[in-house]
Order: structure tokens, then C-alpha cells, then sequence
């Protein structure tokens, strides 16, 4: 029989991440993601989930930002154009995503960075920002002052 083992090369270990956010916010238990933070934005409540995805190996980084902001927006979701950001020394790459969930506008910002890879999986690590309702723009600033506070930190670095 063939033995299985996590970490091994198909399921590989997580990074460590750090995110700097406001005092008001609080981490909430992270379920499948590594980390998991929300708090008041200037008008709203903002939250920001981070997670690693182990992906099939021919997948490349912005087929899966892509995937991940079509997902979020449903059939109703408005993708907006890629973009590439670089935060704590790695280059994201981003799309936003824009819908309307009963009644209240919602605006997610999905951001992805690639690890290496092994031959049994490509490695990234994928962050959703959100923001809802009335003051938009305003807590898309608290996510966004949030975010390029990010840093993955790769095992033995």
C-alpha cells in the first residue's frame, strides 16, 4: 500500500503569515484558513481571511486568483480587471469583486502569491479582503492599509 503523509509533497506544510491590524479588531478561530481578523472600518465592519491552497501543479497564479474571484461573486459578481501588487516583499496578484447581497453592495479583494511548488502541487497562499454596505470606500481604505501589512513567512526562512 502506498503511505500518504501531511506535510509531504502533494499537501504540503503552511507558511507562517503576520498581519498588522487595528486594536478594535479581533482574530476569530480560523477554520480552514490560517488566519481569520475582522473589525469596524471607518464606516462598516472589514474582514480579512488568508489561506494556503495546495492546487494541481500545472496551475499558475493568476488562473487561480481569477477562479477564486468568480467563485465569490457568483453569477451576479462583477470581476474587475487583474492587477499586481507587491506587499512584504511578494508580488500578488489581485482581482476585486463587486455584487449586490440582499440589498447591501459587497466588495472583495482576492489576492494570491505563489510558495514553491512540488511536483505533486503548486503552492499559494490566497487572501479575501471584504467590505459591505454603506461607506464603501472608506473601509475599502481601513482593508487596504490592512493588507500591505502582510507578510508570508516560508518554513526554514
Amino acid at each position: 500500500m502506498r503511505v500518504l503523509v501531511h506535510p509531504g509533497p502533494s499537501a504540503p506544510a503552511p507558511p507562517g503569515v503576520r498581519l498588522e491590524v487595528p486594536e478594535s479588531w479581533v482574530a476569530s478561530p480560523a477554520g480552514d484558513a490560517l488566519l481569520r481578523a475582522a473589525g469596524p472600518g471607518a464606516n462598516g465592519r472589514v474582514e480579512v481571511v488568508v489561506r494556503h491552497r495546495a492546487e494541481p501543479p500545472q496551475d499558475v497564479v493568476e488562473d487561480v486568483v481569477a477562479a477564486l474571484a468568480a467563485a465569490a461573486g457568483g453569477p451576479e459578481g462583477e470581476v474587475e480587471e487583474p492587477f499586481v501588487v507587491e506587499i512584504g516583499g511578494r508580488e500578488w496578484h489581485a482581482r476585486n469583486v463587486s455584487w449586490d447581497e440582499d440589498g447591501t453592495a459587497v466588495v472583495e479583494v482576492h489576492l494570491v502569491t505563489a510558495l514553491p511548488a512540488t511536483d505533486e502541487a503548486s503552492r499559494v497562499v490566497h487572501v479575501a479582503g471584504r467590505v459591505a454596505g454603506e461607506g464603501l470606500d472608506a473601509d475599502y481604505d481601513v482593508l487596504q492599509q490592512v493588507l500591505e501589512t502582510l507578510v508570508v513567512q516560508e518554513a526554514g526562512a
